[in-house]
């Protein structure tokens, strides 16, 4: 396929924000908490760096648990409660079959590169079945490096044998995109007006 002027035979996903909405406010929403508790929570959790120790593959989802219980104790009943289901703040766009399906006919060949932790794919695998569509891709939690670590491209591209010029990567992070760049693939700074874009030609 053509694309940014260049002949492509790869096309590298992000998962979070590119294949699914992570729709975390929404699922904190819905359980109705006042609203001081809503932001301890939010601050506990999903806004804290410590979401991304889980994503590592470093800490066990106990371990991982009871960090963000550390951040914020008297929230503890509220954390636990909003922990055991955080898959549904996973939410598959509109679009991704039907882009993944037009990406396929292009006669690209299809790979996902995450930052995931292993309690929301056990969580979320059943929003994740368009996965199977896909030819592999890496899970942070699986190889215990993240991007934008210069080694989880080099993993993806020796595990694939993915020649770095001929293939183009989707993420909504631009720090992910520029180590992508660094490494020799082109890099793309997602917005979802993309695959809109392709699937109106």
């Amino acid at each position: 396929m053509e694309y940014l002027g260049k002949k492509i035979d790869t096309v590298i996903l992000d998962i979070g924000n590119v294949l699914i909405d992570f729709a975390w406010e929404d699922y904190l929403a819905s359980f109705r908490y006042s609203q001081d508790t809503y932001e301890t929570v939010a601050n506990a959790m999903f806004r804290n760096e410590d979401w991304s120790m889980g994503d590592s593959g470093l800490v066990t989802t106990s371990r991982w648990l009871e960090l963000f219980i550390e951040n914020a104790p008297d929230a503890e009943s509220q954390i636990r409660e909003v922990f055991a289901d955080f898959g549904r703040s996973i939410v598959p766009y509109p679009f991704t079959e039907a882009w993944i399906r037009y990406l396929r006919e292009q006669g690209a060949r299809l790979y996902y590169l995450s930052n995931y932790s292993e309690e929301m794919y056990r969580q979320s695998e059943e929003q994740l079945a368009f996965l199977h569509m896909l030819d592999g891709g890496i899970f942070s939690w699986k190889e215990r490096l993240m991007k934008p670590d210069p080694a989880i491209y080099s993993l993806l591209i020796e595990r694939y044998a993915i020649t770095p010029e001929s293939a183009v990567f989707f993420d909504d992070c631009r720090e992910n995109v520029e180590a992508a760049r660094k490494s020799g693939i082109n890099g793309v700074l997602f917005t979802t007006d993309i695959p809109l874009r392709m699937l109106e030609k």
